[in-house]
């Protein structure tokens, strides 16, 4: 993230501006500071979200240069993570998407740990796919719908729909993380196969349920039959 100035004066410079970065790498992934996704809040003008290597989400105020106001490593392996997507209808509410094929849905408001080595506890997290999560977007208006996509396909998950296995009832977050690895969520409402390396997922802002997709073999665009 960078900060304009005034213009320079030298009119053969690449940048008629002259830019002063200011945000930079910190932490453990210093030495591989990559910013994988970026996302504004839909409700504070001021506010924006990062996707980071390293497994780490981190939430920015531009009002206060050089540091982040909130951070976590919301991966404990370190899988990076690849995208981020905010919920335009309830603010704090914020997806993320790993390399792990692993993606995660966040209460902000709850993001907060007492310290860094605390993780937070997200209020989902599906760990169903075996490819890395490439793109993911909430439905524009439908607050617990999203899209995802990997290698593989586009997925659209409904979070509304509860867990329905009484086995389950009782475990701890980490056995029920462990129970659905592999295993198709009851949130699952549709698999668009047929593409090549699946790159970006986005809804129609007018049409209801119109989905595009973006990949190496080409793009689709589809309405799910189930919604």
């Amino acid at each position: 993230v960078a900060e304009y100035g005034k213009k320079r004066g030298d009119p053969w410079g690449n940048s008629s501006f002259s830019v002063k970065p200011t945000y930079s790498a910190h932490g453990d992934n210093i030495d591989n500071p990559s910013v994988e996704d970026l996302q504004w809040s839909p409700t504070e003008a001021t506010v924006l979200a990062s996707a980071e290597c390293g497994g780490y989400v981190r939430i920015y105020d531009v009002r206060c240069p050089g540091k982040a106001m909130i951070s976590n490593k919301v991966h404990a392996s370190g899988a990076d993570v690849n995208v981020i997507s905010w919920n335009r209808l309830v603010g704090n509410l914020l997806a993320s998407g790993g390399d792990d094929g692993s993606f995660s849905v966040w209460d902000l408001r709850n993001f907060q740990t007492p310290g860094p080595s605390v993780a937070p506890k997200p209020l989902a997290r599906f760990q169903s796919h075996r490819t890395p999560i490439t793109s993911l977007e909430w439905h524009p208006t439908d607050e617990s719908m999203i899209a995802v996509s990997d290698d593989h396909g586009t997925y659209i998950y409904d979070l509304s729909i509860e867990e329905d296995d009484p086995d389950r009832a009782g475990k701890s977050d980490e056995e029920a993380a462990g129970a659905v690895e592999g295993e198709i969520p009851p949130q699952l409402l549709f698999v668009h196969s047929g593409s090549e390396m699946t790159k970006e997922v986005h809804w129609h802002p007018q049409i209801p349920s119109c989905v595009a997709t973006t990949s190496l073999s080409g793009f689709s665009v589809f309405i799910p039959s189930n919604l």
